[in-house]
């Protein structure tokens, strides 16, 4: 049961970035900078001095995962779980020193949902410490999501 959890998990994080616009296909590039900025503006955050992690990093068959790379793998698998289909995946920026972070999770209905994060240098393991949620832009207006007529 818990590989279909998982397996189901890391589909929804992955086809997230394919469930766009079928005519017109914004590049990983696009949709990040679009989310982040979004969540600048709603939040009043700063990322200049932290590093985007790609998903691609996440992938859990990837050989020689470290302990600090697991702990965000969980904390992405534990947010798809509570998503709606229409969710964006979560993006993750770390710190330069590593010890904090955000993931930044975008719902279907516009609402921005950031994750703070952490890092526990005895455990190796990043935790969530507080999860805001403010109402951002709507994701036709970002141009993630087309209309319907």
């Amino acid at each position: 049961m818990k590989k279909i959890s998982l397996f189901l998990s890391i589909m929804i994080i992955f086809c997230t970035f394919s469930a766009i616009n079928v005519q017109a296909k914004p590049s990983e590039e696009f949709i990040v900078n679009t989310i982040t900025q979004d969540f600048i503006k709603t939040h009043n955050i700063k990322v200049g001095g932290y590093k985007y992690i790609p998903m691609k990093e996440f992938h859990p068959y990837k050989d020689n995962l470290t302990t600090e790379k697991k702990s965000l793998l969980n904390i992405v698998k534990n947010i798809a779980e509570e998503q709606m289909m229409g969710d964006w995946a979560p993006i993750i920026y770390i710190d330069k020193e590593k010890k904090k972070g955000y993931a930044l999770e975008k719902k279907l209905s516009g609402m921005n949902k950031l994750h703070l994060l952490s890092y526990d240098q005895t455990s190796k393991q990043w935790n969530m410490t507080e999860d805001v949620d403010k109402m951002g832009t709507d994701l036709a207006d970002l141009g993630l999501l087309k209309r319907a007529n």
